[in-house]
């Protein structure tokens, strides 16, 4: 009888919880969206610090700009976690174009890749090779990839309705082109940009090189350049292309991670960590990567501030450095932790634009994503009804070793790589309503998850 009357009251003060629960997250969406913060420090952010490459002038005036951004909402704790950095500079503008005997010259829009070296003062010039993966450079073998440029023309799968997995399947290009293509002798090489969207913007990216393999400098070319390319190749197979690229990497430069708290009122040794990255490549402004996630992160701990909610345990907001190059801040954060025991008891990041929000993923146990997944109702109303297995990001991956839940936002992706990584991620292109309902749908997650003890 007991136990009886102990589950009858537990299940009628959690149904008594549901409209006291929905009443705040209806709170948080309605000061969210009224609100003109967010938009005003996004635009801030980007058309006073673009460019902001870690370890770059850009990115210590974005660091500035973001620390007293968040000084001006009132946190418990404010600091900043030096990281050292390893900049790497673009110089100036790249130069690429094709030559032939019947056509002459075809310039084209590019961009070096993130990490790639410089051609030196005279650039390269060969005949270009295209191919679609790493087994065509295999058929062709030393003998007629040496001292060529290989070109990789896959392009994103457009068939595939979700972009980030077309993104992933033709990103090995981008990755470990170089690696591949000098092991058989090539001088250099150009890869299609990884967009969905056929336009003139080169896309860059961070590639990487193999300790034992020649290093060779890498490209990136415009779709629409690509698709121009392609063609011309087939009407003429020696086709050659001459760039110059004037990259190179510079000496270690110390930077920060920022960091700001609200202190839990019961569990306050547990925390919760949500965050974005400030950095982004250096040839827009990293609106959509990922200003947009920090600024999200940071109306979190503002929204539970304006509205006076207070949370079990410590909200910490983390703005990462280095997650486009070498994630240095991200690892920074991961070892901090391990050094000092601190306990995270979940970890949110939102890395992927600022579409409308779809839903959350969730990586945990199977018994602790079926609570997770419970609250998906309270989220109905918003059109946020995604709920899936297989949460992260960059950063909080490295959050991965210590057993912790890892959660990431789920906005709507289908125009997210027309910016990525280009000149094109400009803060025009923002929609200050959708990326307030993301904002709105992360303070309520965290809230729930806090408030009912998920994990």
């Amino acid at each position: 009888m007991i136990l009886i009357l102990f589950v009858l009251g537990f299940h009628s003060t959690f149904l008594l919880s549901q409209p006291a629960d929905s009443l705040i997250i209806e709170n948080l969406f309605t000061s969210a969206l009224r609100s003109t913060i967010a938009d005003k420090n996004l635009e801030k952010l980007c058309t006073e610090a673009p460019h902001r490459i870690a370890g770059s002038v850009g990115s210590a005036k974005a660091i500035e700009i973001l620390f007293k951004q968040l000084k001006e909402m009132h946190p418990d704790t404010l600091y900043l976690q030096e990281v050292l950095t390893k900049p790497w500079e673009r110089g100036d503008k790249e130069i690429a174009f094709l030559s032939s005997r019947n056509s002459g010259k075809l310039s084209l829009e590019a961009l070096s890749l993130g990490g790639s070296i410089g051609t030196g003062q005279s650039g390269i010039q060969s005949q270009i090779i295209e191919i679609q993966s790493f087994d065509d450079l295999k058929k062709l073998g030393t003998k007629k990839v040496k001292g060529k440029i290989i070109f990789y023309n896959y392009a994103m799968d457009p068939g595939l309705f979700n972009p980030g997995e077309a993104y992933r399947k033709a990103s090995f290009q981008r990755f470990n082109g170089a690696i591949e293509a000098a092991k058989y002798g090539a001088v250099g090489i150009v890869i299609r940009s990884l967009s969905n969207n056929l336009s003139r913007f080169p896309h860059t990216g961070i590639m990487r090189y193999g300790d034992t393999i020649p290093k060779i400098p890498a490209i990136a070319i415009s779709t629409i350049d690509a698709e121009k390319v392609s063609y011309l190749l087939k009407k003429d197979p020696d086709l050659e292309i001459h760039f110059k690229t004037n990259c190179k990497s510079l000496a270690d430069v110390k930077s920060y991670n920022i960091i700001a708290e609200i202190r839990g009122y019961e569990k306050a040794n547990e925390i919760i960590t949500v965050g974005g990255h400030t950095d982004c490549w250096d040839v827009g402004e990293g609106a959509n990567d990922d200003g947009v996630g920090c600024i999200q992160s940071m109306e979190v701990l503002r929204l539970f501030k304006q509205l006076k909610i207070k949370t079990k345990r410590t909200l910490r907001v983390v703005l990462f450095i280095d997650e486009e190059m070498n994630q240095l801040g991200a690892k920074k954060y991961a070892s901090s932790v391990k050094e000092k025991g601190e306990i995270i008891y979940a970890a949110m990041e939102s890395d992927s634009g600022a579409g409308v929000a779809r839903g959350f993923g969730c990586s945990t146990t199977d018994d602790k994503f079926q609570s997770f997944q419970a609250l998906a109702k309270y989220f109905e109303p918003y059109g946020i009804t995604h709920f899936y297995k297989g949460g992260g990001g960059v950063d909080i991956d490295q959050l991965n070793q210590f057993g912790v839940p890892l959660l990431n936002l789920h906005p709507d992706s289908q125009r997210y790589f027309d910016y990525h990584h280009s000149a094109n991620d400009t803060f025009d292109k923002i929609s200050h309503r959708e990326m307030q309902i993301g904002s709105a749908a992360m303070a309520a997650m965290i809230f729930l998850i806090d408030e009912h003890d998920v994990f």
